[in-house]
């Protein structure tokens, strides 16, 4: 996403005179997802491991720009299974978490959950949702319609995906699961 390009090289430099260490650490971050986007996204699958540190790298970048203004609580298993999965999926839901789940005046928190049992991986994410302007088009769903539009093509009845509005108004959640192995007890 070339804005998320621009703005972490904006905070880069702000760094620079601030933090010069922690420039040089952000700049390996960055490196580090150009170098996913470049030689693993075109492949169909990656091993969710690269998955779940490419998410890594895009939330220390993130929390550059929010600092402690927005509570981000990560949890994913210490060591993930072996099986794949679409590359650049499960960064959509979280990118759509940071964009519309953070507000510049109200508290504002995202709390990502990655999970796995013996025939599925779980990605639960939830955040303050705060609605935007109606003439602010950035929210035009088109992200989550391709997400959408995948699953149906590689995972054809083999996921659920469950989103929405709490009852109060106040969170997001967004609940995918997806089938990448039969179970081992049949």
């Amino acid at each position: 996403n070339p804005h998320f390009f621009m703005n972490t090289l904006n905070n880069i430099h702000a760094l620079i005179d601030i933090d010069g260490e922690r420039a040089k650490e952000t700049v390996i971050e960055l490196s580090r997802i150009m170098r996913y986007v470049l030689y693993d996204a075109d492949r169909p699958t990656v091993p969710l491991r690269k998955e779940m540190e490419f998410i890594d790298n895009y939330i220390r970048l993130v929390r550059i720009r929010y600092a402690g203004e927005v509570e981000i609580r990560t949890l994913c298993p210490a060591d993930p299974p072996d099986v794949q999965v679409p590359p650049l999926m499960l960064i959509t839901l979280t990118e759509n978490a940071f964009k519309h789940g953070i507000s510049p005046t109200e508290r504002s928190f995202i709390h990502i959950h990655l999970a796995e049992n013996e025939t599925e991986v779980i990605c639960e994410i939830s955040n303050s949702n705060h609605p935007k302007n109606i003439m602010d088009k950035s929210g035009s769903g088109i992200g989550l319609e391709q997400v959408n539009r995948r699953l149906e093509i590689l995972y054809p009845g083999q996921y659920t995906w469950q989103k929405g509005i709490s009852e109060d108004g106040k969170e997001y959640r967004s609940r995918l699961s997806i089938r990448v192995r039969e179970s081992i007890n049949k």
